[in-house]
């Protein structure tokens, strides 16, 4: 079963597709974040995962993809916490047969830095996954190293806010600024210590090289006493194109061991 959902944000709704895996349930449920735009949605992944009896749903953040209100990376994050409180209240758990105590957070891109960053705010979220993550803490840090860097970044930027509402490259940055030590997931990794976590790479990623992102962010956590981080490596390239199938198996077999 594929249902749309009206989920509560702020003063705004932002979208949900959740995908209902067959029997009673209630079933583990992955919480699945898109990257920035939002081009890459993963929803086969979502597909596949529902097959092998979990839900999947997957959120537009507002100001993207028919979402009400204004993109900002700051209401991304608050559209995750609303997209979590959502579902694990008792009806919408209930009519989604939603295990409110079995819920993972899956990121891609942009959206495995708001997983990561949302797990280590929050107690109550036991697992996150990040595949090929952000991190702009660190792109912050680079923009006060490299006065070149900022208009690089700028244009990055700019070609995705293009497709989102209210969405503003000097905005945006500015936010990436104020935020450098709490969007940092290399100085969060401490506090993702104690969850379980998922971290993939792909080898060919020339958008979030592995070397810059994936690399350091691992041995942080094994620093900081991680017990229960995998990590797995794809020979492909940043959106998983041609090992759709490997990334949804490698999925299911990390929810089944942490769920």
């Amino acid at each position: 079963m594929l249902k749309l959902l009206k989920i509560p944000s702020g003063e705004d709704v932002i979208i949900g597709r959740i995908y209902i895996a067959e029997g009673e349930g209630p079933h583990p449920t992955a919480l699945f974040l898109h990257g920035f735009p939002g081009v890459m949605m993963n929803l086969d992944t979502a597909a596949e995962l529902q097959e092998r009896g979990i839900n999947v749903l997957v959120i537009n953040y507002r100001g993207t993809w028919g979402s009400q209100g204004t993109f900002s990376f700051t209401h991304s994050l608050e559209d995750v916490g609303a997209a979590l409180h959502y579902i694990k209240e008792k009806e919408a758990a209930s009519e989604n047969r939603i295990d409110a105590e079995r819920i993972v957070l899956v990121g891609h891109s942009f959206g495995g830095f708001l997983a990561l960053v949302a797990a280590a705010s929050d107690p109550t979220i036991k697992a996150a996954a990040s595949l090929s993550g952000a991190n702009f803490g660190l792109f912050a840090r680079l923009v006060e190293q490299d006065p070149d860097f900022e208009p690089q970044l700028a244009e990055v930027l700019r070609e995705s806010t293009y497709f989102l509402n209210g969405a503003s490259v000097g905005a945006i940055i500015e936010e990436i600024k104020i935020n450098k030590e709490e969007w940092n997931t290399f100085q969060i990794a401490p506090r993702l210590a104690d969850k379980k976590i998922l971290l993939t790479a792909a080898a060919y990623d020339s958008q979030l090289p592995k070397s810059q992102f994936h690399d350091p962010l691992a041995a942080m956590l094994q620093d900081a006493g991680a017990r229960n981080l995998q990590c797995k490596v794809f020979d492909t390239d940043h959106n998983y194109i041609d090992m759709r199938k490997e990334l949804a198996s490698t999925l299911y077999g990390w929810m089944m061991d942490v769920v």
